[in-house]
């Protein structure tokens, strides 16, 4: 790129072109350059996937040799091949400065990918004009701040206790009495919309994706919500740690990164703490997939693991795929929570069922996945995330990604009504698997 801009800057001192001829040369450089880069990028990748997963067919076909080879074999140490044969083949992929998808069945959209797409998508998403029926489909409820507070130790305000004494649904009383609740044995889950949760594990408070504004980028620009937060952030317990998938903008808010700052700890992919750096928040790290670290809160040490997802990163035209996506895993003494963010289907969920399963809480995306000739390389569909839940072994899930910000073409009450469908096609029990009311506050003990 700045070769070409070079050469039309010198071409404009030497009086030769006019200015305009100048930028449409640097620009059209510019393209070709690109162009070129994504090319040879694009061949690497498909080389080094095909050579890991050589690679591995080799690895698992010499120890099967070895296996029967042998009359009295340790098995037990069988899993930890596997797992280091996995990890290696579904390692996080850089080429050329840029993250690379290393999965067989990513493909990079282009440019007239998105043009023709622009041109066809369906308008509308089904949004109807009267305000009262999207209330009535996208039902705003109270979170159980009482229960919120209780678990994680915080003190309960009186304005949250007329808030939620106010509440006319009745989803602050209903089920569970708060007093007989282990702390040690229960997690919370409450969704604020696309992929941002309150979660608490074990007592340790968790955000995942925070996003609170009303449109993605700034107040007058992107997507507007379709229903209001049910709440802000600063009516919650404080986070203790905060789980970002990737960069995009519906995912990690500026607002919230600069109210949270450095009173908690972030976890982000690989290249992405710079641009917390660069905004006065220094508690952030950083962490590769299948990287583990462990998380110290009241005594209690959780496990934070970075796992593999099919997605790509960026901000802006100019920092495409320069920070890694990913999602997490965080495991207690006796519960575990995985966050996935944004992803298309890969086999990569099955090794991260296989090696760390069964999970107790998966958060899965179920929206922004029509049309599918587009969306299913990066955004799954309610089938999908079923298949996801199943890989992992999840014995709960629920749907996020949805009923927010329209970014795609779907209708936007087909998310749950698709994962109904799915669930009921996989055999799926009837709370194993939902979309929860914004603002809902679920509620999962081991049993």
């Amino acid at each position: 790129m700045s070769r070409a801009i070079g050469i039309g800057l010198g071409w404009l001192r030497g009086g030769r072109l006019s200015v305009p001829m100048c930028c449409l040369g640097a620009m059209a450089g510019y393209t070709i350059y690109c162009l070129v880069a994504d090319q040879w990028i694009s061949s690497r990748r498909c080389q080094t996937v095909e050579k890991r997963r050589r690679l591995r067919a080799r690895t698992v076909a010499a120890r099967e040799d070895a296996f029967s080879s042998e009359a009295d074999v340790d098995t037990s140490k069988d899993g930890d091949g596997d797992d280091d044969a996995a990890a290696a083949q579904y390692a996080s992929l850089e080429i050329g400065g840029r993250f690379v998808n290393p999965f067989a069945g990513w493909r990079d959209k282009t440019l007239l990918d998105f043009v023709w797409w622009l041109a066809t998508r369906q308008s509308g998403n089904g949004l109807s004009a009267d305000q009262l029926e999207l209330e009535k489909n996208l039902p705003l409820v109270e979170p159980r701040f009482e229960l919120l507070f209780a678990l994680s130790g915080s003190q309960y305000t009186q304005r949250q206790q007329q808030s939620c004494a106010a509440t006319s649904n009745d989803e602050c009383s209903e089920g569970l009495a708060i007093a007989d609740l282990n702390r040690d044995s229960t997690i919370t889950a409450t969704w604020f919309g696309q992929s941002t949760c309150f979660v608490q594990l074990e007592g340790l408070n968790i955000l995942t994706d925070p996003i609170f504004k009303r449109r993605t980028v700034f107040s007058w620009l992107g997507p507007e919500r379709l229903r209001p937060t049910p709440c802000q952030l600063s009516d919650l317990p404080h986070p203790d740690i905060v789980l970002v998938s990737h960069n995009h903008f519906d995912h990690l808010d500026v607002d919230v990164v600069k109210d949270l700052g450095n009173t908690v700890t972030w976890y982000v992919p690989l290249g992405l703490r710079e641009w917390f750096v660069c905004r006065g928040v220094y508690k952030v790290i950083e962490m590769d997939w299948w990287q583990e670290c462990q998380h110290v809160a009241e005594g209690k040490s959780f496990r934070i693991i970075s796992t593999p997802t099919q997605h790509w990163s960026g901000r802006n035209g100019f920092d495409s795929n320069c920070s890694l996506w990913s999602s997490f895993l965080v495991k207690g003494a006796n519960l575990s929570v995985f966050h996935c963010g944004d992803t298309g289907y890969c086999p990569a969920f099955s090794e991260v069922g296989r090696k760390y399963g069964p999970v107790s809480l998966a958060i899965l995306p179920i929206g922004s996945y029509e049309p599918r000739w587009y969306m299913c390389h990066q955004h799954i569909n309610p089938e999908d995330a079923v298949l996801i839940h199943r890989d992992l072994g999840a014995r709960n899930s629920i749907g996020v990604h949805w009923g927010t910000f329209m970014m795609s073409d779907e209708h936007y009450m087909a998310p749950p009504r698709d994962l109904l469908q799915a669930c009921i096609k996989h055999g799926l029990g009837d709370s194993e698997f939902i979309a929860p009311k914004l603002g809902k506050t679920m509620v999962y003990e081991s049993t």
